[in-house]
Parts: C-alpha cells; structure tokens; sequence
C-alpha cells in the first residue's frame, strides 16, 4: 500500500478517504443492479431445487440483466467504465 501509519488517527484518517473515493462506486445503480441480478440468480436456483414455480420470473430476472446492462450502456443510461 505505501502508507506510513503509525497511529490509530492517521488510519481513521486514511479510511475515511479510501471510502470517500470509493463513495461514488457504492453508490452507484449499476452495483446494486448487479447485487440484485446476483441474488436473482441465486434465489432463482435455490427456488428451482425446491421445486416452486417463483422461481422462473426470479431466474428470468437474474439472467436477464446481462443483455439490459449491454443495452443501457449503448444508450448511455448506465456510464460506469464495466464494458
């Protein structure tokens, strides 16, 4: 990393700024729809095994978001450097 801490100021310090930076990556919708496109995925599999019929809209969902992400981007609605 580089970073000379030697006291527990400097790494609050040091902590709040990395998390300041990466302020605008956490917040951003892309992330959230990609942790949400995660979850479908995975709930949709978990509800496929119990054999319950939610789990085709959630699968759908899931998989689903990789072409509307590609989609997004080629009309500029989602900007974050992932393509």
């Amino acid at each position: 990393m580089g970073h000379d801490i030697k006291t527990f100021k400097e790494a609050i310090a040091l902590m709040r700024r990395s998390w300041r930076e990466a302020s605008g990556f956490f917040l951003s919708i892309e992330l959230w729809l990609m942790v949400l496109a995660a979850a479908g995925a995975v709930g949709g599999a978990w509800l496929a095994m119990m054999g319950d019929a939610w789990s085709l809209p959630v699968l759908v969902f899931g998989f689903g978001y990789i072409p509307a992400r590609t989609v997004l981007h080629l009309k500029r609605v989602l900007a974050w450097p992932f393509i």
